[in-house]
């Protein structure tokens, strides 16, 4: 019994220590890669470049540059939208235009929307303005005043300026007054006297444009506007009325004002203008006289500054 265990244990033995002297003698066999790249010959070698007889020369072996790097966005590249241009559309983020419905382009337009300040075609600083002005001075239940005058800008910067200005004014009689003065059947018309009239007013003013503006007219053209507040202070001339005309007297005193002025730029040179001014000077008799002031006018503004 104990024999053929024995025979078994041995035959086992001997199979077991042949396979293992085979296996290294077959990893021998085998080429290793880098033996077989060793024995390549080099690229720069002429021979090696040289393609057998009778065999058409191939682009591997008659060339020994590398081969070229693909452009950058050449066809199957992957563009770069992680930086789309400032203002750019949906296809600037990969988004096909036709696959996003109508409503939601407005969407989109809506939240692209860009809020700008468009330069002025109009600049001002540093230079100088001229105006002529014409107006009257309507708060005076007989004497409407028709007043005339120059005017004359300069501009520190776009929104600030001093201005220098006078006007002359001519008392005219409205309809009341007429109405009372005119003859009457049973005696003549009443005669009718103030205590004071506006004659003549300086001031110096310093302006501040808190509001510049486009208009356009009939889609055809767009016209810049400015809209200023003067505070200004100067000198006026009055006539005090005596019981007699040659015993009227001329008056100096001293006046503050505000106001408004608009100015609309039809070129560079030329602008129209509209003025209100409301004067406070003392009253004769005491008190104080607010009259008020509107003009329009013409300005012309010296050269840009290059």
């Amino acid at each position: 019994m104990h024999r053929p265990l024995a025979a078994f244990a041995a035959l086992t033995f001997l199979a077991s220590t042949a396979m293992a002297q085979q296996t290294p003698a077959d990893d021998a066999a085998a080429p290793a890669p880098a033996a077989a790249a060793a024995t390549a010959p080099p690229a720069s070698d002429p021979a090696a470049a040289k393609p057998p007889a009778g065999k058409a020369p191939t682009a591997e072996s008659t060339t020994n540059e590398p081969a070229a790097a693909e452009p950058a966005g050449a066809a199957g590249a992957t563009p770069d939208t992680s930086a789309p241009a400032v203002g750019g559309g949906m296809a600037d983020y990969g988004v096909a235009d036709e696959a996003v419905p109508v409503g939601s382009r407005m969407l989109w337009a809506r939240n692209r929307e860009l809020k700008v300040i468009q330069k002025r075609a109009m600049v001002k600083e540093g230079r100088h303005a001229f105006s002529l002005i014409g107006g009257v001075v309507p708060n005076d239940d007989f004497f409407a005043y028709i007043n005339a005058g120059l005017a004359y800008n300069y501009y520190f910067s776009e929104d600030i300026n001093i201005e220098v200005r006078g006007a002359y004014t001519v008392p005219q009689k409205t309809s009341l007054e007429e109405s009372l003065t005119a003859s009457r059947p049973n005696g003549p018309g009443l005669l009718v006297r103030l205590p004071q009239t506006l004659n003549a007013h300086l001031s110096v003013a310093a302006m501040w444009n808190l509001i510049h503006g486009k208009i356009g007219f009939f889609d055809t053209s767009l016209t810049e506007f400015d809209v200023g507040l003067s505070f200004g202070i100067g000198a006026l001339m009055t006539e005090i009325q005596g019981k007699a005309v040659e015993q009227n007297l001329k008056k100096y005193d001293a006046q503050g004002n505000i106001g408004l002025t608009w100015h609309f730029y039809m070129s560079q040179r030329w602008a129209l203008r509209m003025d209100y001014r409301q004067f406070f000077y003392p009253k004769e008799g005491g008190g104080v006289s607010f009259p008020i002031a509107a003009s329009v006018g013409l300005t012309f503004f010296t050269a840009p500054i290059e």
